[in-house]
């Protein structure tokens, strides 16, 4: 009786043990997960502040009325920082720096926190906290220009910033050159909320591992059964982060990636462009006259188009390549370290290879698409995404403009 208690409390214990372990490895997947959702908010914030910084800079000098929240900035040394206007009015110049400091001080009372920073900071105001200077110093031992990580009861965000041409002027006498790394800017946020997000997964997956445990207990199964039954939950759950990666990057339609994933590819792309000096192409792709195939055989049929096409395209591109739906009936490929006529080759081989497809629908019918393509380039301007973006689209607004099924080059036609 004694030795089957002792066996019983070992079958409970690693049911506890082989639960517990299993729980684990959920909690830190579903943990990872809320990493990955604060990823995306702190570079769609960072894509925001950038673009703002980017606006301020191309206008040459911006100025504002000098006020006591925004007095003249003492560490702008240019003979005309202070300037007065037809009106009398005293203005100040807020070069990008200091309008990025000025919004990071509206942001000092809400739970979003924001700060601008540099291990070498002209500002000592800048200076980097413990968390930053190290995020700084790993940027420059390895080249990534990103960090996300939960410290303490703050889920934090930082990303480089890379030295452009425009930052020249206020940045040249602390020795920088144009693609140098000089600083990052980070944005924080309150655990609770990135955790609210995911708060039901750990909750549903505590609620299952609990009666997991009392089953596994009341049976009383052998370590060997609970082996496998445990494999088989670990299983389970390594299919579901993957179906909900799947979910986050991959449109439902055609299994290319979605337009946020496309997206956030495109930053990545753009920032090792910039610190490289690599070319990059973006081609957008639109069906000529999709609204045809919809109206003469339904949406289901559109549907198999849409999907088909996306196919096809992808087996006639290099596994460098990166594609995308951007929208409705148009795709966006991605073309790393691809000049632009090397990629304008591709576009043509991707046009032809569209016209001579032929696409058959349930019902038997067989049915052609042509493509029209805008292609544009940053082989050697320093742009920014949603420049190259833009040109992209004014050349396929171009190639419709000229009769579709065909490619059109920004800057040629």
């Amino acid at each position: 009786m004694r030795r089957l208690t002792i066996i019983n409390f070992l079958i409970v214990l690693g049911c506890a043990l082989a639960v517990g372990l299993s729980w684990q490895i959920n909690h830190e997947a579903i943990e990872a997960v809320a990493l990955k959702l604060f990823r995306a908010e702190g570079r769609s914030a960072f894509t925001l502040i950038q673009t703002a910084r980017h606006w301020n800079a191309i206008q040459g000098k911006v100025y504002v009325p000098v006020s006591a929240d925004t007095p003249p900035n003492p560490y702008l040394r240019t003979p005309d920082r202070d300037i007065t206007d037809n009106l009398g009015r005293r203005l100040t110049q807020v070069n990008p720096a200091y309008m990025t400091r000025q919004i990071s001080e509206l942001l000092q009372d809400s739970d979003v926190q924001m700060r601008i920073t540099s291990l070498d900071p002209i500002n000592p105001l800048n200076r980097p906290d413990g968390w930053e200077a190290a995020s700084l110093r790993q940027f420059e031992i390895s080249g990534e220009l990103e960090r996300v990580e939960r410290v303490q009861d703050r889920y934090r965000y930082i990303s480089g910033l890379i030295v452009q041409r425009e930052c020249m002027q206020c940045h040249e006498d602390q020795g920088y050159r144009v693609g140098d790394l000089r600083g990052g800017i980070s944005f924080s946020v309150p655990a609770e909320q990135v955790d609210l997000l995911v708060s039901e997964m750990q909750q549903g997956s505590s609620r299952v591992h609990a009666l997991v445990l009392m089953l596994l207990s009341l049976i009383g199964v052998s370590l060997f059964s609970l082996f496998y039954l445990v494999r088989g939950r670990l299983q389970a759950s390594v299919m579901a982060q993957a179906e909900l990666q799947q979910l986050v990057e991959r449109d439902e339609l055609t299994g290319v990636l979605s337009r946020r994933a496309l997206m956030e590819r495109l930053f990545t792309e753009m920032k090792r462009r910039s610190r490289y000096g690599q070319p990059l192409s973006l081609l957008m792709l639109d069906l000529d006259h999709f609204k045809r195939v919809n109206d003469r055989y339904g949406h289901q049929a559109g549907d198999l188009v849409l999907k088909e096409l996306a196919q096809m395209l992808e087996q006639h591109l290099r596994e460098v390549d990166i594609i995308g739906r951007y929208g409705g009936e148009e795709f966006t490929v991605l073309l790393p370290n691809t000049a632009r006529l090397q990629a304008e080759r591709l576009a043509q081989r991707l046009c032809q290879a569209a016209a001579e497809y032929r696409i058959r629908l349930h019902g038997g019918d067989l049915v052609q698409v042509t493509l029209s393509i805008g292609l544009a380039s940053c082989d050697t301007d320093l742009l920014s995404a949603e420049t190259l973006l833009a040109r992209a689209d004014e050349a396929l607004y171009v190639a419709k403009q000229r009769g579709r099924n065909r490619v059109s080059v920004y800057g040629q036609d």
